[in-house]
């Protein structure tokens, strides 16, 4: 899954929080749910929201049952940067690090 959502995004985007566990742990609907985000970010079509500590950073988020988080971030005008995708308690702490 990770070539096809670099094949989609970028060959440089990185893959972090406890990506592999959390994505294995993900039903098969929710794991096609992810590709679709990933396409819809891609093609502009999700809400952004904007980094406060780094203006040039945007990202989009997406909640997966209770407990899994996504974060995709982008440079503004630029590239993909990483995927995020972990529990909720290290989310927020992702999200205070991004400054959004």
């Amino acid at each position: 899954m990770k070539e096809k959502i670099r094949s989609l995004l970028d060959d440089q985007l990185r893959f972090e929080g406890h990506f592999d566990k959390c994505f294995e742990d993900l039903k098969d609907t929710q794991k096609e749910d992810l590709l679709v985000w990933v396409v819809s970010c891609r093609d502009q079509k999700e809400n952004v929201i904007q980094s406060k500590r780094d203006r040039d950073i945007i990202g989009f988020v997406k909640r997966f049952g209770s407990n899994v988080r996504a974060v995709l971030t982008k440079k503004k005008e630029g590239y993909f940067l990483a995927l995020f995708l972990d529990k909720h308690k290290y989310y927020d702490e992702e999200m205070e690090k991004l400054g959004f």
